[in-house]
């Protein structure tokens, strides 16, 4: 699995056509989306990257989203990352917008914290997901309302919540992977292990345990030295087997004292955020921005906004723009970067082979 997932990696290199055709400067469509289907949350974390939004209810229309989803499928989006702003079982149309992606063949997934994932919901869509990710702050109840703040009772929901999704994909013979993110800070580092040991009797496939990084925009603030806690690695590595899984993403966490090796945003073309509003974004760092923004897909359909001058012109934007003083310390499209950046700036002896 871990090749597969290629967590802390990127996976650029198996869409070689796509790469090949923005070297060659077409203009591409994005083989990713994000997607947030609305601004809702039932939590408010501690480490929450867009508090700054207001948590306001707002809530992506099916009716809008699909069209276009139909579209872009035609024009060469792949996967689409169920996510964003809020907690997308908010929005009672995802089930339905889950299954039509998977049934316009573009891939589907979903990041939750998981307390609406009930079993009924497991078995309406399930199966249209190739991975479902809880995103779940501790194993102990009083660390988990610490951080997640939402209602008492939510982490045993959420453990049963796993139990039945886990149950639903054998029942189901789905091939969805389950996996389960802990941001690990101070008030959770002590339980990790005890965590991986309680998820791999629940049967899930993974525990990834990330570190946090500073949203520019967020008001959020933790203090956190992460080259003290790498030896947490050696311990889950005990705990890790055949069918389960754990990726402790040291490499990005020693990546929080490094500089960036590159100097523009090669990777913006291959992805794209879409937030509740209807607004499309390069990525979720600059949500909010609003003369950041390519458009709206209540005012236009994607394409339109993706083939428009006003696209063209932030591209422009961004190709100039000082990366480490607007960007994030841990940016998703970091590793994509240093790929591109090296095809743009092979060395001399790159023939031989």
């Amino acid at each position: 699995m871990a090749d597969k997932i290629r967590m802390d990696s990127h996976k650029l290199i198996y869409h070689p056509k796509e790469v090949a055709r923005w070297k060659d400067g077409e203009n591409i469509y994005p083989i990713e989306m994000e997607v947030g289907l609305t601004n809702a949350c039932n939590h408010r974390c501690i480490f929450c990257a867009v508090d700054y939004t207001g948590y306001k209810p707002t809530m992506l229309k099916a009716d809008i989203l699909l069209p276009n989803l139909g579209d872009m499928a035609c024009k060469g989006l792949k996967s689409v990352i169920y996510a964003g702003e809020g907690e997308p079982l908010l929005n009672q149309e995802a089930v339905e917008i889950i299954n039509q992606t998977k049934g316009y063949g573009i891939d589907a997934a979903m990041s939750t914290n998981g307390v609406l994932l009930t079993k009924e919901a497991s078995k309406e869509c399930l199966k249209s997901l190739t991975w479902i990710r809880f995103s779940t702050a501790g194993i102990r109840e009083t660390t988990y309302n610490q951080i997640q703040r939402g209602k008492p009772g939510d982490l045993q929901k959420v453990l049963v919540n796993m139990e039945d999704a886990v149950k639903v994909k054998q029942d189901q013979k789905a091939e969805t992977t389950i996996g389960v993110q802990l941001l690990l800070l101070p008030e959770n580092k002590d339980e990790i292990v005890e965590m991986a040991k309680e998820l791999k009797k629940i049967g899930v496939d993974y525990f990834t345990v990330k570190p946090y990084s500073k949203h520019p925009q967020s008001g959020n603030v933790i203090e956190i030295d992460y080259q003290e806690l790498l030896g947490l690695e050696e311990e889950l590595k005990q705990v890790a087997e055949e069918n389960f899984s754990i990726y402790f993403r040291a490499h990005a966490m020693q990546k929080l004292s490094c500089k960036r090796s590159y100097q523009h945003c090669y990777a913006l073309p291959f992805m794209v955020y879409l937030d509740a509003k209807g607004n499309l974004w390069p990525c979720i760092v600059f949500m909010g921005k609003d003369s950041l923004s390519y458009g709206n897909i209540n005012e236009e359909r994607f394409v339109q906004i993706w083939e428009g001058e006003r696209r063209k012109r932030l591209i422009g934007y961004f190709n100039q723009m000082d990366l480490e003083k607007n960007c994030r310390e841990l940016c998703r499209l970091d590793e994509m970067n240093k790929y591109l950046d090296e095809l743009l700036h092979p060395g001399s002896h790159v023939n031989f082979i």
